[in-house]
C-alpha cells in the first residue's frame, strides 16, 4: 500500500504539505506526464502497482508487460504499463485467471483496440466520400480515389499469399473436364 503525505501529516501535525502527493517522488498521475511516457523506475512502478519488483520482472519475462529501456538498460514504466500491471493483478487475484489466461485476455484486448482504431479510420473515409458526393452534383466527384491510411492490417494466416520466389512462375491449372453423357 502506498504511504501518502496525508499519512505523514496525520502523524506529524504538519498542515502545509500537499496531502494527495505520494511521498516517494513524482505524483503517479502528474498532469505533465503523458500516459505513454516511460518515467517510472521499477521501484516506483512496483509501489504504484502494489507488487514486488520481482513480480514485475517475471511478468516481463513472460511477455505480459514490456517496459521501455534506457540507454543503460534500466527499465522505465509508463502510466499505461502501471494500469496494465493493475489489470493483470485484478485478473489473477480477483478473477482467478492464471498467467496464460491473462496473456490471452491481454492479446484479445489489443486486437479489439486495433479493430476499433480501424473502424474509426473507415468511418472517416466514409464521411469523406459522403461529403464529396454531397458537394459535387456530378458523378466525377464521386469516383475520386480516397487513399486509406497506410498501416499494417492483420490478415488471417491461411488467407495470406506466399510471395513468389525469384525465377518462379505460376503454373496454370486446367479446369476439370466435364463429361457430356
Amino acid at each position: 500500500m502506498t504511504t501518502t503525505m496525508a499519512d505523514t501529516v496525520a502523524s506529524d501535525g504538519v498542515d502545509e504539505i500537499d496531502v494527495d502527493r505520494p511521498i516517494f517522488g513524482r505524483d503517479a498521475w502528474d498532469e505533465d506526464v503523458e500516459y505513454d511516457d516511460p518515467v517510472y523506475v521499477i521501484s516506483v512502478a512496483s509501489e504504484l502497482a502494489d507488487m514486488h519488483p520481482q513480480t514485475l520482472r517475471g511478468y516481463e519475462r513472460k511477455g505480459l508487460v514490456n517496459p521501455s529501456r534506457t540507454s543503460g538498460n534500466t527499465r522505465r514504466y509508463s502510466r499505461r504499463d502501471i494500469d496494465r500491471l493493475r489489470f493483470i493483478q485484478h485478473l489473477t487475484q480477483e478473477e482467478g485467471l492464471n498467467l496464460a489466461g491473462v496473456k490471452v485476455v491481454l492479446e484479445m484486448g489489443e486486437k479489439l483496440e486495433n479493430a476499433r482504431g480501424r473502424v474509426v479510420e473507415l468511418e472517416d473515409m466514409v464521411r469523406t466520400l459522403a461529403d464529396r458526393i454531397d458537394e459535387s452534383g456530378t458523378a466525377q466527384g464521386r469516383f475520386q480515389i480516397v487513399k486509406a491510411p497506410t498501416r499494417e492490417m492483420e490478415v488471417h494466416p491461411r488467407l495470406r499469399r506466399r510471395p513468389a520466389r525469384p525465377g518462379e512462375r505460376a503454373t496454370p491449372v486446367r479446369p476439370p473436364a466435364h463429361n457430356a453423357s
